[in-house]
């Protein structure tokens, strides 16, 4: 067959027409003319396509059909146009066709308006060339009607009026061109041309003559019968035209010989001749009996549906993808769902369905559809809309992406659904779920043993706020000390959870009741939804608060007032839900006060000795305070000695206050263990020679060193003697008088930022008066008594966050009682402090005179010349140490690092003169080693040494077997005079 893009023309005069070959290649007798009259006879739409399917020719009415004109229909397939059902592809329909024996009937879909189409098949042979006839016919009656019957009329109209002799010659041409009789035997429906007058049958195709073979009569289908009725339905089109003069339609029933009932649609177009009078009637005749059984189905399937749609809990739609989700088509269900209409919906005449969804939803649903429908896949939203009437609902929606045949997406269908009975549903049992789960969590919390009530309170605070949109918080609950005499006040805050303890709030006998007495009276929670609540909390403010919305839940416990919780700021309105979450979770905190308190009169049944001791252990392993200003001396002053260039009285200056340093260090630590012992009267007072000045001129060495390590070197420190004699000595404690000084000028420096700190002494009769005066910010009155309390300290907000036990000043205070005296201050906030305490004034004995005497009796220096030395000692700077020492005084040192070589050394080395034994060994302790040295030499000297500084580590050496005892760290004097007792 050749080439089907020869039949295109490039230039087409005619639009309407279908380019055909050249006269050489046109089949014989077949002219343009004669084929265009041929094909725009037929009422239906017509393409006549090569073997390869390609269209080489469309009558007016396939033109329209396909919303085009011949001339971009010409040369494409008619999968271009048509979605065939029984052929996804091209080359299933090109089978299909290649198989047809006779005529085919398939349906199919424009792909061009989706309408559904019955399509007619059949070939053409001709000169060895195959064509076929396709006649395609929308199913639906309206659309038919549109679109075909329609079509056929306007095509006569609409044309230049057909003559009779163009007519003639195409009657003599059809029955001399076999191309042409081929096409009009090839229509599947009856074909005549008949006389205007005499009705005489000109011209008859094929099906014509079958159709009247069979033919047993004709009823009429027409409701208003015209006038010019001759009650002969076989010839009732005819005589319509003649009388009309214009081109008609009519239905007619044709009942075969068989008794088969066939609906025809029967048209007939006049032919004029040159003197306009009618001379021939073109009469065409379809069947249509399955249209007709197709529209009745149709017609019951959309009332049906209809029905169904009227009744769905929801709206079907189909729209456009796009921002504005325009509804094409809506069910009238969209009513209920939304309060508007459908009228109102399509195509946004009222309002686009993409504002009713909620704005914060919009993004996450454009999200999920573009993923599904970008994968050609089914999709399922969940979001919320607000109705006509400002309600908003939870609807479900379910669609997908409709597509044409080469994928792309035509628009969105599906259905949505109210679901916001189930969504509401849904949330309350997530909301239940999550409270439970909360109480749970505290739950948990209150099995703990080591559990405190601020955990407590911030949880309970926490979840309350959570699940009431609340942005602020307080919970308040009587001491469990002396009911109703305090109240603890526990604040949630970005910057931790704090505890206040405040006096009792008391309502004045002049002034009104406040909210807050209302709220702590009252046994029913409170709620005022309103702004600018003015409230007044003593543990939170001194001044008023301004809230928006106020929620107060009380609890009880066995008719007892428990606490209360009083919650503000929520966006929305508290409702009585809310109330009765958070008296769940305040009657939780209840709960745990009432064990708490069970637990705290337990405790308080115990005796007052214990409690205090186990207080006392638990915050002197924190008392960083009290050991900071010996430790910077003797570290600063360390590293000072580093510089060569220092002078050699500089040098002795700083070696002798590291040495004292070192001292005050070891016996503060010693203190700090024992202190527990202060309220006993255990600790006791070592009395000696204490110079004064000397102490006081070490004080401004070290606190002007700790001011520059403080980076308060702005402040002026001032030192006042009060006795001008350098050797001014008195008789008490050196260790505790210092450590009482130094813990007043530290406290006096950390709250200090500008001025001056100021000490002193001078003598008032038998006592010495000492003084320690700051400038700093200063102590209220009320709070005066507090500060000497154990672990008492005051924390003003308008301060600073400091850091400190709290035993300090205590601690001070009992050692001056212990030394004789007493402690007090003067202090105005905002002014400074003056702290003053006394010791009785004993005279101390004249440095020059104890040198004299020291003089007059002085030591041999130690020789250990041929004496060995065992020393049992696991730490290297320890060992060194010793060593170091022995070895200047010509003794021999031997080591062992554990408890079994020391066995072992003293067991095969019989010239060990000593052993100085450490205690905490690895492999086997000191005593156990000094146990099995005692046995193997009994004579051989056995010196403890250790670290340990508590009460009876002597008494347990000496049961160990051990000839003395030394304390670390070990002072030179001390080891060379024992040395020297058993050498």
């Amino acid at each position: 067959m050749a080439d089907s893009k020869k039949y295109i023309r490039e230039d087409n005069p005619l639009p309407n027409d279908m380019e055909v070959r050249s006269s050489s290649d046109n089949p014989p007798g077949l002219s343009d003319e004669l084929l265009n009259i041929a094909f725009n006879f037929l009422n239906q739409a017509c393409f006549l396509t090569d073997s390869n399917l390609i269209i080489l020719r469309s009558n007016k009415a396939g033109d329209l059909l396909l919303s085009n004109n011949s001339d971009s229909a010409c040369g494409k397939s008619m999968q271009d146009f048509i979605i065939f059902r029984n052929a996804g592809s091209a080359e299933e329909l090109l089978k299909l066709v290649k198989n047809l024996s006779g005529a085919l009937s398939i349906s199919g879909q424009s792909a061009v308006s989706a309408r559904h189409l019955k399509i007619d098949i059949s070939s053409i042979i001709l000169h060895s060339e195959v064509y076929y006839l396709f006649q395609v016919i929308p199913i639906s009656s309206q659309t038919t009607e549109t679109i075909g019957i329609g079509l056929g009329i306007s095509t006569m109209s609409d044309e230049k009026t057909l003559l009779a002799s163009d007519f003639q010659e195409f009657t003599q041409t059809y029955a001399e061109n076999g191309f042409l009789r081929t096409i009009i035997d090839s229509l599947p429906h009856p074909f005549y041309v008949t006389e205007a007058v005499t009705h005489k049958p000109l011209l008859k195709n094929l099906a014509a003559i079958k159709f009247e073979s069979t033919l047993e009569f004709v009823h009429c289908f027409m409701n208003e019968k015209p006038e010019n009725c001759i009650g002969n339905p076989g010839s009732c089109a005819l005589s319509m035209v003649n009388s009309s003069t214009t081109p008609v339609r009519i239905e007619h029933e044709f009942v075969s010989k068989t008794g088969e009932n066939r609906i025809h649609e029967v048209f007939a177009y006049p032919v004029f001749n040159s003197h306009g009078s009618m001379q021939y009637i073109i009469q065409y005749s379809i069947d249509i009996t399955e249209r007709k059984r197709t529209e009745i189905e149709i017609s019951e399937y959309q009332s049906a549906l209809n029905n169904l749609l009227n009744n769905l809990p929801g709206m079907a739609f189909r729209c456009l993808n796009e921002a504005n989700w325009t509804m094409e088509y809506v069910s009238p269900g969209c009513k209920k769902l939304t309060g508007f209409s459908a009228k109102e919906l399509i195509n946004n005449k009222k309002i686009h369905f993409g504002d009713l969804m909620l704005e914060a939803d919009r993004k996450s649903v454009w999200n999920e559809i573009q993923n599904a429908i970008s994968r050609q896949r089914p999709y399922k939203v969940e979001y919320r809309i607000v109705t006509k009437n400002g309600i908003t609902k939870w609807v479900l929606e379910q669609g997908r992406g409709v597509f044409d045949q080469i994928g792309n997406l035509i628009r969105l269908e599906g259905m949505v659904t109210d679901i916001t009975e189930g969504k509401n549903a849904e949330l309350q049992l997530k909301n239940e779920l999550s409270i439970n789960q909360s109480l749970a969590i505290i739950g948990l919390e209150l099995l703990k043993d080591d559990v405190k009530p601020e955990r407590v309170a911030n949880m309970v605070q926490y979840y309350s706020r959570l699940f009431t949109g609340s942005d602020f918080s307080i919970l308040i609950t009587p001491s469990s000390v002396e009911q109703g005499s305090f109240l603890y006040c526990y604040e949630d805050k970005d910057d931790g959870n704090l505890s206040k303890r405040v006096k009792k709030h008391e309502q004045k006998d002049e002034s009104p009741e406040s909210l807050i007495d209302t709220l702590l009276k009252s046994q029913h929670p409170e709620r005022i939804n309103e702004s600018g609540i003015k409230l007044k909390i003593p543990c939170v403010t001194r001044g008023e608060m301004t809230v928006d919305k106020l929620l107060s839940v009380p609890a009880f416990i066995n008719n007892e007032y428990a606490g209360l919780i009083i919650l503000a700021g929520a966006k929305n309105d508290y409702t009585k839900e809310m109330e009765g979450v958070v008296q769940r979770f305040i009657n939780m905190f209840a709960l745990y006060a009432f064990r708490l308190k069970a637990e705290e009169s337990l405790q308080l049944a115990k005796q007052k000795a214990e409690e205090s001791d186990r207080l006392k252990s638990l915050f002197l392993s924190n008392m960083s305070h009290e050991i900071r200003t010996p430790m910077n001396a003797i570290i600063g002053f360390a590293e000072m000695l580093q510089d060569r260039e220092l002078k050699i009285d500089e040098k002795d200056r700083f070696l002798d206050v590291i040495i004292k340093s070192g001292d005050n260090l070891l016996r503060l630590i010693n203190d700090i263990i024992d202190i527990s012992r202060i309220e006993a009267g255990q600790l006791k007072i070592i009395y000696s020679d204490c110079y004064l000045n000397e102490l006081f001129a070490d004080f401004e060495i070290s606190f002007n060193r700790e001011l520059s390590r403080l980076r308060k070197d702005h402040l002026t420190l001032y030192v006042q003697p009060g006795n001008s004699d350098t050797d001014f000595a008195v008789y008490t404690d050196p260790v505790r008088l210092r450590q009482i000084i130094t813990n007043l000028v530290g406290n006096a420096i950390k709250f200090t930022d500008e001025g001056f700190v100021e000490i002193g002494y001078r003598i008032k009769g038998d006592k010495i008066e000492f003084y320690v005066r700051d400038s700093g910010i200063g102590i209220p009155a009320d709070h005066q008594r507090l500060i000497f309390e154990r672990f008492g300290q005051v924390k003003e907000a308008a301060s600073r966050n400091l850091s400190g036990t709290g035993l300090g000043l205590t601690i001070s205070k009992n050692l001056v009682e212990m030394l004789g005296g007493r402690m007090w201050l003067d202090s105005f906030p905002g002014e400074g402090s003056t702290f003053w305490f006394t010791i009785p004034l004993r005279f101390g004995r004249h440095r020059l005179n104890a040198a004299q005497e020291s003089d007059e009796t002085p030591q041999p220096k130690l020789d250990l010349t041929g004496k060995c030395f065992l020393v049992v000692e696991d730490v290297d700077t320890n060992y060194f140490y010793i060593s170091s020492l022995l070895g200047k005084l010509n003794g021999k040192v031997i080591r062992a690092t554990n408890g079994i070589k020391a066995i072992e050394m003293t067991k095969n080395d019989p010239s060990i003169h000593m052993v100085l034994m450490d205690i905490e060994l690895p492999v086997m302790d000191g005593y156990t080693a000094t146990r099995e040295i005692k046995k193997i030499r009994p004579e051989l000297p056995v010196i403890a040494q250790t670290a340990f500084a508590m009460m009876g580590e002597r008494e347990r050496s000496q049961e160990a077997g051990c000839d003395d005892y030394i304390s670390k760290p070990i002072r030179k004097e001390v080891l060379l005079e024992i040395i020297s007792r058993f050498i």
